[in-house]
C-alpha cells in the first residue's frame, strides 16, 4: 500500500483541496522515495513545506479545477495537485525538467488522478490563449527568470476576468546589497539581482513593493488579495543564510517541526524583512 493511500479516500468531484504540510510530506514519500528524509533529490525543503500549502489554499482548488503552474522544474507540487484531482498545465523552459516531469508522472499516476499536460515553453512568450487560464501558480520561480516583466505581461494576459495567481517570490523592503554572504559567492548584477559565480542559471531577484506592483499587479490590472511573508531573522537570518544551509536538503522532518511551530511563531513576534513573500493577485 502506498503512503498516500490512506488520504485518498473518498474524493468526491468538486471538493475542496486540502494540502496541508504534512500531507506534502507524505506526497514527497510517495513520489520519490523514503531516502528524501534523509536527504531531498529536488529542492524539497522548509520553504516549499510553507509555500505548497499557502499556495492550494490561497488558489482556493476543488477536484476538478486546471492550474497553470509556472517553471516547476523538478518540483512534486504540480504531482501533488494532480494526486489531488487537479488537472494541472506545467510550463518549464528546460525540455529536461519536462521529461522529467513526464517521466515522473508516467511512473507515480493512479486513477482518480487530474489530468498532467507538461509543456516546454517560456513564461516570457506562453503558448496559450488570452484570458483563459482561472488559476495560475508560481512557486519560487519568478525570481530566476531575467525578462521578469514580459512574464508579468504575460501572466497578465493569460489569466482570465476573475482569474488568480498565486505567487512567491523573495522580497526586500529597500535594497539587498548581498546574498550568501560569506558562504556562496552570489554577483550583484543589477539592483537587488545576483548570479551566483560559477554556476550557469542561477539568476536571483529579490522584489521591492514597487518592484511587484509595476512588475506582477499593473499589467494584470489587478488586484493584490492575500500577503504572507516566511524567512526572517530567525529561520533565515540564523539557519538559511547562515552556515547551517548545509543541513538545507536534510533531514526533511526538522523542516515539518520548523514550518509548523517556528515560522507561525516567527511570523507574529518577528517585524524584520522576510526572505519572501507570498500572495494573490486576481484579475477584475
Amino acid at each position: 500500500m502506498s503512503p498516500t493511500d490512506t488520504i485518498l479516500d473518498n474524493r468526491r468531484p468538486g471538493t475542496p483541496v486540502r494540502l496541508s504540510a504534512l500531507r506534502c510530506v507524505v506526497y514527497e514519500i510517495a513520489l520519490n522515495g523514503w531516502r528524501i528524509l534523509h536527504e531531498t533529490v529536488n529542492d524539497f525543503s522548509l520553504w516549499r513545506i510553507i509555500e505548497y500549502p499557502w499556495s492550494t489554499k490561497a488558489l482556493g482548488l476543488r477536484r476538478g479545477d486546471l492550474v497553470l503552474d509556472i517553471g516547476s522544474g523538478t518540483s512534486s507540487y504540480p504531482h501533488m495537485l494532480a494526486k489531488e484531482g487537479v488537472d494541472v498545465v506545467v510550463l518549464e523552459l528546460d525540455a529536461d525538467r519536462v521529461r522529467w516531469q513526464l517521466a515522473k508522472r508516467r511512473a507515480t499516476a493512479r486513477p482518480g488522478d487530474g489530468r498532467f499536460f507538461p509543456l516546454v515553453a517560456s513564461a516570457t512568450e506562453m503558448p496559450i490563449r488570452s484570458e483563459s487560464i482561472e488559476r495560475l501558480a508560481a512557486v519560487s520561480s519568478l525570481e530566476h527568470i531575467p525578462d521578469d516583466e514580459s512574464v508579468g505581461q504575460e501572466i497578465g494576459r493569460v489569466l482570465a476576468r476573475g482569474g488568480l495567481a498565486a505567487i512567491t517570490i523573495p522580497y526586500t523592503s529597500t535594497e539587498r546589497t548581498s546574498f550568501f554572504q560569506g558562504i556562496r559567492k552570489f554577483v550583484q548584477v543589477q539592483r537587488n539581482a545576483f548570479v551566483q559565480e560559477g554556476k550557469a542559471g542561477s539568476f536571483f531577484r529579490f522584489y521591492t513593493d514597487a518592484d511587484i506592483e509595476r512588475v506582477y499587479v499593473r499589467p494584470a490590472d489587478a488586484r493584490v488579495g492575500e500577503w504572507r511573508g516566511f524567512g526572517r531573522s530567525w529561520l533565515n537570518g540564523r539557519y538559511h543564510e547562515t552556515r547551517l544551509t548545509k543541513y538545507w536538503r536534510r533531514y526533511v522532518l526538522k523542516d515539518l517541526f520548523l514550518a509548523l511551530i517556528v515560522h507561525p511563531l516567527e511570523e507574529r513576534f518577528d517585524r524584520s524583512d522576510p526572505l519572501y513573500v507570498m500572495f494573490t493577485i486576481r484579475k477584475p
